[in-house]
């Protein structure tokens, strides 16, 4: 199936958590040769033609989406009325251990389709291309003379919040001469360079996460960037098979990770990055989406 034109509708760059999945979306669809266009409420459309368009929006940025028949939306947490009677529609949704609760066709590894329902269950990805996580292979196992772990993104309290799962480790870490250093927002570049130098690349879920086992990017990103995988997640040990550290005690888990990397050699981290490459990145999540909207059209 193929659309004349893919519109990310929503978060434009750095503006919101979720702008970083639409740039993801973009740029994957770029890559695939599509004609892309990363619009929200405040541009001027007037000029342009949608005919056979695939939206795909959210729902705290969609209030002047253009509807249009000839077209077909792809719509994440998107519950205004005005989709109600739409039928160019399917929702997508992130994996959570809910979903198992139904009876729902499972298309791989916790990605997972409702047809009667038309929506997509899937977690997120990696923001890099595969070409890109190949050039990223370090030539070194483990960034043993590092002193510094550090954190891009979003710490803190509440329903989603990880901060009492993060401190044990970060305590633990500064015992054995290694600081946690925490970046709000850094380009895309900085990430990848903060992660690579770090002493280890960890990803710790909150307790909302945990139970729910939701799948958090990270662990994708920081395999990608060229770290090994080390997390509290059990979800994310499982769609990696098993191939990464995991221990739900995060002080624990800083140790099983030390020693994890002393022996690591430079295949086995090569292999985990290809294991992220072949299967999650948005290339992937894009094919998932385009069967799943061939088949519920």
């Amino acid at each position: 199936m193929k659309f004349n034109k893919i519109i990310i509708w929503g978060h434009k760059l750095h503006s919101h958590t979720h702008s970083y999945i639409h740039y993801c979306f973009y740029k994957a669809f770029k890559y695939l040769g599509y004609e892309t266009l990363w619009l929200d409420n405040n541009d001027n459309i007037d000029h342009i033609n949608f005919n056979n368009s695939l939206f795909i929006t959210e729902g705290q940025v969609d209030g002047q989406i253009p509807l249009y028949k000839d077209c077909y939306y792809l719509l994440h947490n998107c519950y205004d009325e005005k989709y109600h009677t739409m039928s160019n529609k399917c929702n997508l949704q992130v994996y959570t251990d809910d979903v198992l609760k139904y009876n729902l066709n499972k298309l791989e590894d916790f990605v997972y389709a409702d047809y009667h329902g038309k929506c997509l269950y899937m977690p997120w990805a990696t923001d890099l291309l595969p070409d890109e996580i190949e050039r990223n292979k370090p030539a070194i196992p483990f960034n043993k003379n590092s002193k510094v772990i550090n954190w891009v993104g979003s710490l803190g309290y509440g329903i989603f919040g990880n901060i009492p799962q993060i401190n044990p480790f970060i305590e633990t870490a500064k015992k054995n001469g290694i600081n946690f250093q925490h970046w709000a927002s850094v380009s895309f570049d900085q990430n990848i360079e903060l992660i690579r130098n770090s002493y280890m690349g960890v990803t710790i879920v909150g307790q909302w996460q945990h139970e729910k086992n939701y799948i958090p990017c990270r662990i994708f990103k920081n395999i990608s960037y060229g770290q090994f995988g080390i997390t509290n997640s059990r979800a994310s040990n499982d769609i990696l098979q098993g191939k990464i550290v995991y221990n739900d005690n995060t002080e624990q888990l800083f140790y099983d990770a030390k020693n994890r990397l002393e022996k690591l050699s430079l295949h086995e981290l090569h292999s985990l990055m290809d294991f992220v490459k072949n299967k999650h990145t948005y290339l992937n999540r894009v094919e998932n989406i385009l069967s799943f909207i061939e088949r519920v059209r």
